[in-house]
């Protein structure tokens, strides 16, 4: 099983319909919001992710991109809920309500390292594009660059876990290497990481998808 890199409705983790609710509140709330539950859902999948026997025993490298883009996603929480408070809305600590019930089917089932990227690839698309397509609608210079930093940040990660699967060894072998490793590095790694000529916005989800209910 291959996961999407931009989180297309194909190969998406979400089978259930885009959540709607109206849109009463501010619109830096419910896209402040919406952005903390995907960041939520990130966190709860990296936490289970980092607990499968096969990352636990397997590629080190995998392990290592588990560990810090959790950390990333818990930061990420935190820094789009202290916006919420400082807009006046509540603080968002749930996941999002469109993704995290199959998400959670598909990772109680993952048996291989392969699935379990593809999954954490479409996740990472989501929020990247999320985020992007946020940065043009908000309000205010010092929301926009928040919205374009964390996109940039859910990209790498993305870009990262493309590139992975070319690596020896899944990345194993070149996380310290020699230059030898480095030159047995197949050439195709240069560009795996990068699937998007301009950067998608598609699969953005709706802004009041993460509101407060």
């Amino acid at each position: 099983m291959t996961g999407s890199p931009s989180g297309s409705p194909n190969g998406s983790p979400a089978a259930s319909p885009a959540v709607a609710v109206p849109s009463v509140a501010p619109l830096a709330v419910l896209v402040l919001q919406t952005a903390a539950a995907l960041e939520n859902l990130a966190v709860e999948s990296y936490t289970t992710a980092a607990g499968l026997p096969f990352v636990v025993r397997g590629n080190a490298r995998l392990r290592e991109l588990v560990a810090r883009n959790r950390a990333h996603h818990i930061a990420h929480a935190q820094t789009f809920n202290r916006a919420v408070a400082k807009a006046g809305g509540a603080p968002q600590h749930a996941p999002d309500v469109r993704y995290a019930p199959t998400v959670s089917r598909r990772l109680a089932a993952m048996t291989d390292a392969d699935s379990l990227v593809g999954l954490l690839i479409e996740l990472e698309g989501i929020n990247a594009q999320t985020c992007t397509r946020y940065a043009s609608l908000a309000e205010g210079g010092r929301l926009r660059s928040l919205f374009v930093s964390v996109a940039s940040v859910e990209a790498q990660h993305g870009s990262e876990l493309l590139i992975l699967p070319t690596l020896p060894d899944g990345g194993s072998a070149v996380t310290h290497a020699t230059g030898a490793a480095v030159r047995a590095v197949p050439a195709a790694a240069g560009t795996a990481g990068i699937p998007h000529a301009a950067f998608p916005t598609g699969n953005a989800s709706a802004i009041n998808e993460g509101a407060v209910r």
